[in-house]
């Protein structure tokens, strides 16, 4: 049975290994896919990239890879508006699933109307704690669904509904920072709130079941200052923090969110 939430992959036309090995995960799960052609920074010209994403922003200097990460992503977003389905789910091809992620891709019943992003990845190893709002409903395995009040990063697993890619989308051009930022930092996104994005507890996504290998670290993340230009962009980010701690704050002590502990769980926790 073809699932209601399709599973869009990004993957570089010069990493097949990788391609069959996430290939054969989704097999095991039970899943197909559509393979997105990643843009590749060490072939895709600089010009063609600022296109879609600027090499400044409030983060500051960007590398090449994330750039050219964030080109991939808005590639399998088109793909995705261009088909017939509601929602999409995209992962990069490092990503590792949680044992139930077939049945939660089975229905699209279970996300809100008007949630239009759902981070089902836990960014990094251990255990995160986030400020989220009450829980808004769950996956039919019973993982909560809790909307975001505080960012959490990382772009290796995400749904997003058609008008999700819609707003997205219609930044081209004027990105100006990495793709997980964009779309899970409300600090420097221009349309987390829009979004209104949720995160999955516990989280059923990871890219911390293999070896650390990324394609783009080589060519540079945010690029690293030094001096008054690594002071400047500390106290830019650090402005960035402060502004929001107001809202959150207030969210906290009037009971709209709470501190809550996200780590990554193979399974549903049992009722």
């Amino acid at each position: 049975m073809t699932a209601a939430i399709p599973v869009h992959v990004i993957n570089l036309d010069r990493r097949p290994d990788r391609l069959a090995r996430i290939g054969a995960h989704l097999a095991d799960r039970g899943l197909g896919f559509i393979r997105q052609s990643a843009c590749d920074a060490q072939s895709v010209p600089e010009p063609e990239i600022a296109q879609i994403v600027a090499a400044h922003g409030p983060l500051g200097q960007l590398g090449l890879g994330d750039r050219a990460c964030t080109v991939s992503h808005t590639r399998a977003w088109q793909a995705f508006l261009d088909s017939g389905a509601d929602h999409a789910l995209f992962v990069e091809d490092d990503i590792f699933l949680s044992a139930d992620i077939k049945a939660t891709l089975a229905t699209n019943d279970w996300i809100p109307p008007g949630c239009h992003a759902v981070k089902l990845e836990k960014f990094n190893a251990g255990t995160s704690r986030l400020l989220l709002a009450p829980e808004i409903g769950h996956t039919p395995s019973g993982r909560a669904l809790h909307p975001m009040r505080s960012r959490h990063v990382g772009g290796g697993a995400y749904i997003l509904s058609r008008r999700g890619a819609e707003l997205a989308l219609a930044h081209r051009g004027r990105m100006r920072v990495p793709i997980d930022h964009f779309l899970f930092n409300d600090t420097v996104s221009p349309i987390r709130r829009a979004l209104a994005a949720a995160i999955v507890v516990p989280a059923m996504a990871t890219q911390r079941a293999y070896a650390y290998e990324s394609d783009i670290a080589p060519l540079g993340k945010a690029i690293r200052p030094k001096g008054w230009q690594k002071r400047l962009r500390t106290l830019r980010r650090g402005l960035a923090e402060v502004n929001q701690a107001p809202r959150q704050v207030w969210q906290w002590a009037t009971g709209q969110a709470r501190i809550i502990p996200v780590a990554y769980a193979e399974h549903p926790p049992q009722p």
